[in-house]
């Protein structure tokens, strides 16, 4: 389990930023076994999955047992059904061909599996827009570097809508590979505010081509992904039991989320 969770706090909303493997283990309380259901609905062709296993103990290393005979659909508001089927060389990844989030949509997630039938639903909300991509450039060690090294602080830019609550999770890749940090945002304290802040998980260096990924998200999975980052920080040798994320599911444990993402990127000079 990742435990490396870090805080940031900005001037225009509430923002987290937070490190956590590709793939959430959720760390549980010490019970029965559960399922747990990662469902991720993405505005990008190809990019939606459903993962489905059953959890063992928190304190259990032997892994997740990954469910290969679930049935998955996704239903929007206009009960249009898309079936997930399993990827024959990822057990207990489910897709859908031709599956694509919508802006201003409502998706019912249904899971049967392991005599338990799970629904939960998401909602998915207008597209943001990045404006733009800014860096500070330093020199001697700063953002990340060493010795007489160059390196940049990457910004990010973006208007708040302002017509209705947002909620945002903020990824970011240099060089094709993924920083090991997401962030997290709302709007509480800037409603239709232009929005800047930085990407402080990777260390960029000249020529490094950084692209950042901005989604909206919906209440419950920033709820669910905040309670996680919480969990998890939350750690220590004198620390209480960990608490399960708040869940959209009916049953087990886990989220559903409907992610409306736009991309942009830049070259350093």
């Amino acid at each position: 389990m990742k435990t490396g969770i870090k805080f940031l706090t900005l001037s225009l909303g509430v923002f987290v930023f937070m490190a956590c493997e590709k793939v959430i283990e959720v760390p549980l309380n010490e019970s029965d076994r559960e399922l747990v259901v990662e469902a991720v609905a993405r505005s990008v062709e190809g990019e939606s999955y459903v993962k489905i296993s059953k959890s063992g103990s928190v304190y259990d290393d032997s892994g997740f047992e990954k469910i290969s005979t679930a049935n998955v659909t996704i239903t929007d508001k206009d009960g249009v059904v898309y079936t997930f089927s399993e990827d024959d060389g990822e057990p207990g990844t489910y897709r859908a061909e031709g599956f694509v989030v919508t802006e201003n949509n409502q998706y019912e997630l249904n899971v049967v599996a392991e005599d338990l039938s799970v629904v939960a639903n998401s909602t998915s909300l207008t597209k943001p827009v990045l404006d733009s991509l800014s860096y500070l450039e330093t020199t001697g060690g700063g953002f990340g570097g060493a010795g007489s090294d160059t390196t940049y602080l990457v910004f990010y830019h973006y208007t708040d809508n302002g017509a209705e609550t947002n909620y945002y999770r903020i990824r970011a890749w240099v060089n094709g590979e993924e920083d090991e940090f997401f962030y997290l945002g709302d709007d509480q304290l800037g409603n239709g505010q232009p929005v800047q802040a930085p990407i402080f998980g990777s260390s960029v260096g000249p020529r490094d081509t950084v692209l950042i990924e901005l989604s909206s998200i919906d209440k419950p999975t920033h709820l669910y992904l905040t309670t996680l980052a919480s969990t998890l920080a939350g750690g220590g040798p004198f620390a209480p039991a960990p608490a399960n994320p708040v869940t959209n599911l009916s049953e087990g444990i886990g989220y559903f989320g409907a992610f409306v993402v736009d991309t942009m990127s830049i070259v350093m000079p």
